[in-house]
């Protein structure tokens, strides 16, 4: 009779430990690098933000697979020393942050506060109080992670949804919250060290929420940049690449917008703008000259703009400029304040003074034209006139000019 063999036991997987959950963090880490560098070296987006993320990543290997390894230091430093790589990690992340969002990089804010924190605990270690160093770094972090906070919210673009920023914002609110946590635990409740610590090593539930944060900095990191790579696109798409100005698309948007509004009631108007002799200037200068006479008509013409006013380029040495809530006479003032401000601004040009005028047609947005086609083509009929009637000056809309057009 054979014998039963009996099944072995399944043995159930051992749970990862603090050192395990710190390797994964570090391998991330190391990932995450790879990726700044590649998305700041080789495609050259946000070069120096992604520089300074990827370095954040880099510093942080060593505390992260390593936290223990206090015999690397010297005895009288204390135990903590290998959170410093975790300080100076964090004052990079923030700089990189305060990059990314385009923010003014004012860097010595994050430099004292991560020279402060490291200085002072080092001093606590070589006096004896190892605990005392580790909430000076635990602190010097949650200030540098509010920082962080503190710039996506400033830096974060009108259109975005205050659900992104919030997502955007949480990893860096629950690091500082966790350092926090644990600075005063280990100052006014020093019987709870274990829900943070075990030794020299943070505990398994604290490398879990670290893990998390880990994860989801990156993750918000790469949806910022993305986020500004598609600003990026869309700005190309709605951009004249010469003068920087709505091209016709996007003008063509903006003005039914407008249309639309003229049908509730409100009051628009829209100014036609040529450059007189454009011909002559590209003829006698150069293709080079033409192009930096646009430029130059561009900046004038904004120097007199508010700031709800629009102007496109409709293509060559045409534009259009919309003016949003403005009565015909008051356009018709803008566009003399215009022409004034150009005669006063000759272009220089390789030494050379070059003298520049612009014809103007000015014509109140009409109702009953949802695209603005009635009321551009009336306003190119207005410029012409200016130009008929010896350029360098403005023709606006009346009833009997529009009955002649009409």
């Amino acid at each position: 009779m054979m014998g039963v063999r009996s099944c072995p036991t399944p043995q159930s997987m051992p749970p990862f430990d603090a050192n395990t959950l710190m390797l994964v963090i570090a391998v991330f880490n190391g990932f995450m690098a790879l990726i700044w560098l590649i998305l700041g070296r080789l495609f050259r987006i946000a070069p120096q933000a992604s520089f300074l993320l990827a370095m954040a990543n880099i510093v942080s290997i060593p505390g992260l697979h390593c936290p223990s390894c206090s015999t690397l230091w010297p005895a009288a430093l204390g135990p903590w020393m290998s959170e410093l790589a975790m300080v100076i990690s964090m004052a990079l992340l923030a700089l990189g942050v305060r990059r990314l969002m385009r923010l003014r990089f004012r860097y010595v804010q994050v430099l004292l506060l991560c020279t402060a924190a490291v200085l002072a605990a080092t001093l606590f270690n070589i006096w004896g109080f190892a605990d005392a160093g580790l909430v000076v770094l635990s602190l010097g972090m949650s200030l540098l992670a509010l920082l962080a906070f503190r710039d996506i919210v400033q830096g974060r673009s009108a259109e975005q949804a205050p659900a992104v920023t919030l997502l955007q914002c949480m990893p860096y609110a629950l690091w500082a919250l966790m350092m926090l946590a644990q600075a005063l635990s280990l100052l006014c409740l020093p019987q709870s060290r274990e829900w943070f610590l075990h030794g020299d090593v943070p505990s398994v539930p604290l490398a879990w929420v670290d893990l998390f944060i880990e994860l989801c900095i990156g993750i918000s990191l790469v949806g910022m940049v993305v986020a500004r790579l598609i600003g990026r696109i869309k700005h190309m798409t709605l951009r004249d690449g010469l003068t920087e100005t709505l091209n016709r698309r996007a003008l063509s948007l903006e003005l039914r917008r407008l249309q639309a509004q003229v049908e509730r009631g409100q009051t628009h108007c829209l100014v036609m703008i040529d450059v007189d002799h454009f011909k002559q200037i590209n003829d006698q200068h150069g293709h080079a000259c033409g192009d930096a006479a646009l430029r130059h008509l561009v900046k004038v013409l904004r120097s007199t703009m508010r700031s709800l006013d629009q102007l496109g380029r409709m293509g060559g040495e045409e534009f259009c400029l919309l003016l949003p809530h403005t009565a015909l006479a008051d356009a018709q003032a803008v566009a003399e304040r215009m022409a004034q401000a150009l005669r006063s601004a000759p272009l220089q040009w390789q030494g050379q003074t070059l003298t520049m005028t612009a014809s103007f047609g000015v014509m109140p947005c009409l109702q009953d034209d949802p695209l603005g086609d009635k009321s551009l083509a009336m306003a190119d009929g207005l410029l012409y006139r200016a130009k008929a009637q010896g350029r360098d000056r403005v023709c606006v809309d009346t009833p009997e000019l529009r009955a002649a057009q009409v």
